[in-house]
């Protein structure tokens, strides 16, 4: 049965995954791809696009900023699992259940407040109109990458929270997300 936050979990999910995991993705090859153009520019011809290092740069950045939701959404984002692992071994899941709120409950305060507070220097640097080195592209859009970036990892972990903690009441919700995410317990 699909209930109303199912659907909206989903529809999150599919455009994090597929919207924002592929255009991440794409942005991350055509950079590739400059960056090959560039050293070839430079060692066969012995000129550059005087812009080129900056688009390599914050192209590669930004598509990594907006990563940040992807793997955030298949619990691998800075998944540092070894307490866990022990805990599963010894069949304690109830503590890895408690520990997964908790680890929750962190990512939505941390996110949430780093996504809020950098609202303001992304402003600063709309206003300033400050540019990256070469004098071509606006530094903002690539700040504005990062806070995206961080308010849908947050979104995404609110979700997770909830999921949480119906697993520690013995309900199983977003079973399909589950089966995505690797979860074991």
């Amino acid at each position: 049965m699909n209930t109303f936050l199912d659907v909206v979990y989903r529809a999150l999910r599919f455009f994090i995954d597929k919207i924002v995991g592929y255009g991440a993705a794409t942005v991350m090859l055509a950079a590739v791809l400059l960056a090959l153009l560039e050293i070839f520019r430079r060692y066969v011809f012995g000129v550059v696009f005087y812009w080129g290092q900056d688009a390599v740069t914050f192209f590669i950045i930004g598509s990594v900023y907006l990563f940040f939701a992807v793997t955030q959404a298949k619990r691998s984002h800075l998944a540092v699992t070894v307490l866990l692992d022990v805990f599963k071994r010894r069949d304690m899941h109830g503590v890895v259940r408690v520990v997964r709120v908790f680890n929750s409950t962190l990512s939505i305060a941390f996110f949430s407040a780093f996504a809020y507070w950098g609202i303001p220097a992304v402003e600063r640097l709309q206003v300033t109109g400050r540019l990256t080195q070469s004098m071509t592209f606006f530094v903002w859009p690539f700040q504005a990458c990062l806070l995206v970036g961080f308010a849908l990892m947050a979104l995404v972990s609110l979700f997770q929270l909830y999921q949480d903690i119906q697993a520690l009441r013995g309900v199983t919700v977003f079973p399909w997300a589950e089966t995505e995410e690797g979860i074991d317990i």
